[in-house]
């Protein structure tokens, strides 16, 4: 009877350990499982981390020599130009401008405004703003000056079909544009079509002077327009 009772006490002592085994391997098994489930959870949380951090940095990109003059720019599709803010400069890299513009209305005597001094430009603010419908017209000097300084527009003349030139609003938009042709104007010419578009596109226009100085009239006998289409 002892024997009996040693035997059964025995069994139940071993059932006890090995059913206490099978609990703590259960034990491990479930703990190697939530640290492999937590490790899986981390990587794909730092996976998407990375896909968010290259989605929204922008993509930045610069253009040979008018890098400078677009850092820190805004540049808008054409349907976005609809309200083009006040021109601010003018770059044409080809001819090594990179101008402030000004703005100007009409003189007493009904002509187009012009710069106050070399190294500027205008823009003839009674007509369209440069990315607007029409011709928007920008103005700049020709010539030496009596302080020996050269003028913005000396060599606007060496431009050719398909240079590019640049417009910067105040609202940091560049908004570009191609010449199309250059022709030059008496000072009797009819320039309608300078000023005039009926195509309902946006052109920007530059006008300098050209030709002969004529001391009496202080001016020079010819005008040169680069008409330019947007881009």
């Amino acid at each position: 009877m002892r024997l009996a009772l040693i035997v059964r006490i025995f069994e139940k002592s071993m059932k006890a350990t090995n059913s206490s085994r099978r609990l703590k391997r259960s034990s491990k098994r479930t703990e190697i499982l939530s640290r492999r489930a937590l490790l899986f959870f981390v990587f794909i949380g730092f996976i998407l981390s990375l896909a968010l951090l290259f989605y929204f940095i922008p993509n930045r990109s610069i253009q040979g020599s008018s890098a400078s003059f677009m850092e820190n720019a805004v540049v808008l599709p054409k349907q976005e130009q609809a309200n083009p803010g006040l021109p601010f400069r003018l770059k044409i890299p080809k001819i090594k401008v990179d101008a402030f513009v000004d703005s100007v209305g009409l003189t007493r005597q009904g002509a187009v405004g012009v710069p106050k001094d070399a190294s500027t430009v205008t823009w003839f603010n009674l007509g369209p703003r440069p990315g607007e419908n029409g011709n928007a017209i920008i103005t700049g000097h020709y010539g030496p000056w009596i302080t020996g300084q050269r003028s913005v527009f000396d060599n606007i003349n060496k431009l050719s079909q398909g240079d590019k030139l640049y417009v910067k609003d105040n609202k940091g938009v560049i908004i570009t544009f191609v010449v199309r042709e250059i022709k030059l104007y008496t000072l009797k010419s009819d320039a309608s079509a300078v000023f005039i578009s009926t195509d309902g596109k946006s052109h920007l226009n530059l006008i300098t002077c050209e030709g002969v100085w004529d001391k009496a009239s202080r001016t020079y006998s010819k005008r040169l327009v680069v008409f330019t289409d947007r881009e």
